[in-house]
C-alpha cells in the first residue's frame, strides 16, 4: 500500500460522498455544492493510498447522479491497455465481467477526443445506436467524462442508467468534470507514488540480491584463500604439515624453550624399506603406507606438538616442554603404533618397520642443530639394524635392542 494515511480513509471518503448524495437532485453548481466539492478535493489531496481512492471516487460519482453502474478505469500507459479498477453498482456491489459491460464505442470516443458525453438514450441516439455494445446492453443514460492530468489521458470515470432515459443532462457535466478534474490528479500522483514505491522496492531487491552476491563471493574468497595456505602450510599426501611450515612453528617453539629455559625434543622418524614395498606392491601401497603412517603418528600426539612431513618417507615430531625421558616414552609410543599392527592391503598385509631417532636440547643454538642431533641418532638406529629408536645423549645409545 502506498502512503502513510491510515486504512480508515475510505470510510471518512464515503461518509463525503453520502451528504452529497443527500441533497436534493439539481442541475448546475450553486456555492453550497461547491463548498461540498471542495471538501472533497481535499480528501482526494490528502489520500495517497491508491485503491481506497479509486473505490471513494466512484462511489461519489455514483451516489452524486444516481447512477445504477459506475466504472472507472484507467490506462496503462505501456500498452494501452484498459485496466478496470473500480467497477460497482448503486448498492456498491463489484460488477463482474465489467470489460462486457460498457460501450467501448463511447469510451473510446471521449478518450479519443478527450471531451465529455452525455447521452439522453444511446439505444436512440444517431451516433451510438448502431454500436454493438449499445444495442447488446440496451443502453440509455450514458455519462462519460475523461481523466487527464498534466496534460495526459489516464482513464476515465463512465456511469450509466440502463433502467431510464435522460438521467443525465448536460447541466450534470460541469460537476462530473470538476470532480474528474481533481480525481484525476490524485491519482496520478497516486500511480506515481506507487510505481515509485515499486522501483524502491525492486531497486532495494536488487541491492540485497548484490549484497548477497557480495557476501557469498567475499566467503568464496575467504574459502579459497584459506584453502590455498592450508596447501601452503600441509603436505598434499599426508595432509600433516610440510617441511617449510614445519620450520616456521618449530623456530618460534625453539626461542620460546630457549627464552624460559625450558625442554624441547625432537623425534625424526624413518619408513624401513619403502622402496621394498614400492617395488613389491607398487607406488600406490606405498602412498598409503605414508598416509597410515602419518595418521597413527597424530593419534598418539598432544595438541601442542608439531608433526610434519620432513622428506620422502621421513617425519618429524617437534616436542615441546618435554625432557628426554618423555621424548623417550613418546617414541617408544610412536613406534609400537605404527609397528604394532600390519596395513591391509589388496594384495596381502604390510607389516610397517620404523627407525627413529630423538635429541632433546635447552642449550642448542638453534632448531637446525637439534634436528641435526636427531637425525645422527636416526642414522644409528639405521646402522644398529633399523626398526628401533636411537636417543642422542652424550652418544647415541638405542633404548631397546629388541625393538
Amino acid at each position: 500500500m502506498l502512503g502513510t494515511n491510515t486504512p480508515s480513509a475510505p470510510d471518512d471518503f464515503r461518509k463525503a460522498g453520502k451528504t452529497l448524495a443527500s441533497r436534493p437532485r439539481q442541475t448546475g453548481m450553486n456555492e453550497a455544492f461547491l463548498e461540498k466539492l471542495l471538501n472533497i478535493s481535499r480528501k482526494l489531496a490528502e489520500n495517497r493510498l491508491l485503491d481506497p481512492l479509486l473505490e471513494y471516487a466512484m462511489s461519489v460519482a455514483l451516489e452524486l447522479f444516481h447512477a445504477e453502474h459506475g466504472y472507472l478505469v484507467i490506462i496503462n500507459q505501456d500498452d494501452n491497455e484498459l485496466d478496470f479498477r473500480v467497477c460497482q453498482d448503486q448498492y456498491g456491489m463489484q460488477l463482474d465481467e465489467p470489460e462486457e459491460q460498457i460501450s467501448h464505442t463511447i469510451f473510446d470516443e471521449v478518450i479519443k477526443t478527450r471531451e465529455s458525453l452525455v447521452i439522453a438514450n444511446a439505444y436512440t441516439d444517431s451516433n451510438f445506436q448502431n454500436a454493438d455494445s449499445v444495442v447488446a446492453l440496451k443502453l440509455q443514460s450514458v455519462m462519460c467524462v475523461p481523466l487527464i492530468a498534466r496534460d495526459n489521458t489516464i482513464g476515465a470515470i463512465y456511469i450509466e442508467n440502463r433502467s431510464k432515459a435522460s438521467v443525465f443532462t448536460e447541466e450534470d457535466l460541469k460537476p462530473l468534470e470538476y470532480f474528474a478534474a481533481q480525481a484525476a490528479i490524485s491519482i496520478e500522483n497516486a500511480i506515481l507514488n506507487d510505481e515509485l514505491e515499486t522501483r524502491v522496492i525492486e531497486r532495494t531487491a536488487e541491492l540485497v540480491k548484490a549484497n548477497q552476491r557480495l557476501r557469498e563471493e567475499i566467503e568464496e574468497r575467504k574459502r579459497v584463500e584459506q584453502e590455498l595456505q592450508r596447501l601452503a602450510m600441509t603436505d598434499p599426501l599426508t595432509g600433516v604439515y610440510n617441511r617449510r611450515h614445519f620450520f616456521e612453528l618449530a623456530q618460534q617453539e625453539f626461542d620460546r624453550a630457549h627464552r624460559y629455559n625450558h625442554w624441547i625434543s625432537l623425534i625424526i622418524l624413518d619408513v624401513d624399506y619403502l622402496k621394498q614395498i614400492n617395488d613389491t606392491y607398487g607406488h600406490i601401497v606405498g602412498d598409503q603406507t605414508l598416509q597410515v603412517i602419518a595418521q597413527r603418528v597424530m593419534r598418539n600426539l598432544r595438541q601442542l606438538d608439531i608433526f610434519a612431513r620432513y622428506g620422502g618417507d621421513e617425519f618429524v615430531v617437534l616436542l615441546p616442554e618435554t625432557c628426554l625421558e618423555q621424548a623417550k616414552s613418546a617414541a617408544k609410543r610412536l613406534h609400537n603404533s605404527v609397528s604394532g599392527e600390519p596395513i591391509e592391503t589388496p594384495t596381502g598385509p604390510i607389516h610397517l618397520k620404523i627407525s627413529i631417532g630423538v635429541a632433546c636440547s635447552r642449550e642448542a643454538g638453534d632448531i637446525k642443530t637439534l634436528l641435526m642431533k636427531a637425525d645422527r641418532a636416526l642414522y644409528k638406529a639405521k646402522e644398529y639394524g633399523r626398526n628401533r629408536v636411537v636417543v642422542c645423549n652424550n652418544g647415541y645409545k638405542p633404548l631397546n635392542e629388541n625393538l
